[in-house]
């Protein structure tokens, strides 16, 4: 019998409706979802959890001249809450154990927000915006004999969010934009739920606040299509993950100050058209994306300014796709990353880097009904995939790192009507 037998089986039934009327002069879309999760978890411990998540949408949009402008407006909301069941068990060999938790988590979200471009002139936009949010967490502890008496907790954060940008068109197939957009991003029960003895509670947690600028173009010209954008964000009060020591039960942080900032590349250039006379219309389609990111402390007490772990400094992804029009297409792909990520807040150790091949198929059968294979990792290439961060890799547990997937074959069907 393999120890813990952890696994992460999970079972969730989801309903969405998206509906869309003219209202007003403009458009009104309305999208509302109800989610049922039930979660079976084997870890440490056996971890369950069962219950829904559900939420409304509406966005209103409405374009119209004033004062010799044109203006477009959207003006939308989000209302999303969850209440589920929280369990934790002994492990016994993956079947769960002697009860050690009896759990409630309940959340709230409200958000509503606007946006308005004015067209200063006709290729010139000025967008102004402005996002509200409210998020409340309830913890219950419900409590279990000899484990502590019930108990409970409740953090609300809330915060205006503004943004300002230009979008400049000089022509219909060219873009060039900058923002200016403050951000905020509140702990999840994971972040804020820690154990302390023989209870669970809450630990002191803000909410993660940035001001990003970002300036970037897209747009095509002749047989190239591109989107481009850099963006700089100064960061407040980042939630990080860790464990500092097995008395410290907490593992989620605020950092002080830290520095996002990246460049982000998407471009497709048709290489070839008509290649073959009985398909009419095929295409032979070059794609690339390419991420840079440089994530870093800035002057804090312990790590200076060395890097944040997690994410290497470039990920690369190369498809060169034949398409024909009847519906078939084969594509080889590339995914590099040339070097590793840091594993530690120390930067004393790298993962190493790799490149996974992988070819996509597929074919239309008949109207609506089609069929994809994907294969990935052909040459079977032993990777890291992911990893837990840590203080120090040379102080670090063996069970830190993740194995990527190996050779692998996946098909499928669709039928759209």
């Amino acid at each position: 019998m393999v120890a813990q037998d952890q696994a992460r089986d999970m079972r969730v039934q989801r309903l969405a409706n998206r509906t869309s009327l003219p209202w007003g002069g403009g458009r009104l879309d309305v999208d509302s979802w109800l989610i049922h999760t039930d979660m079976f978890h084997p870890i440490f411990q056996v971890l369950t959890t069962k219950g829904n998540t559900w939420g409304i949408a509406p966005r209103y949009t409405r374009a119209w001249q004033a004062g010799g402008m044109r203006n477009e407006v959207t003006l939308g909301a989000r209302l999303y809450a969850g209440d589920y069941e929280a369990l934790r068990f002994a492990n016994a060999g993956g079947a769960a154990g002697a009860p050690t938790l009896d759990s409630r988590q309940r959340a709230l979200n409200q958000e509503a927000y606007l946006e308005n471009r004015t067209f200063l002139t006709p290729q010139l936009a000025l967008v102004a915006g402005l996002k509200a949010l409210r998020h409340e967490r309830r913890y219950d502890n419900r409590g279990l004999p000899g484990a502590g008496a019930p108990s409970g907790d409740a953090a609300i954060y809330s915060g205006l969010n503004p943004r300002v940008g230009l979008l400049w068109q000089p022509r219909p197939q060219l873009q060039v934009f900058a923002n200016l957009t403050r951000s905020q991003d509140v702990p999840d029960f994971t972040d804020l739920t820690q154990t302390f003895g023989a209870t669970s509670r809450f630990v002191p947690l803000a909410a993660q606040r940035a001001w990003t600028a970002e300036i970037g173009t897209r747009g095509s010209h002749g047989p190239l299509r591109w989107d481009l954008s850099y963006y700089r964000s100064q960061v407040r009060g980042e939630l990080l993950q860790y464990s500092v020591n097995p008395a410290v039960p907490a593992a989620t942080f605020n950092a002080g100050r830290t520095l996002h900032q990246g460049v982000e590349l998407g471009a497709t250039l048709e290489l070839a058209r008509n290649l073959l006379a009985d398909h009419a219309g095929d295409r032979l389609v070059l794609q690339q994306t390419w991420n840079w990111s440089d994530l870093r402390f800035q002057c804090d007490a312990q790590h200076g300014n060395g890097a944040i772990p997690g994410l290497p400094r470039h990920l690369l992804r190369t498809t060169l796709s034949y398409r024909r029009a009847d519906g078939f297409y084969v594509t080889p792909t590339l995914d590099w990353v040339p070097g590793g990520a840091w594993v530690d807040y120390a930067n004393t150790l790298k993962t190493p880097g790799y490149a996974l091949l992988g070819l996509k198929l597929g074919a239309t059968l008949r109207d609506g009904l089609s069929f994809y294979v994907d294969l990935r990792n052909l040459t079977n290439r032993r990777y890291v995939a992911d990893f837990a961060p840590v203080l120090d890799a040379r102080a670090a547990p063996v069970n830190t790192f993740y194995p990527g997937t190996g050779r692998s074959l996946h098909a499928g069907m669709r039928y759209e009507f």
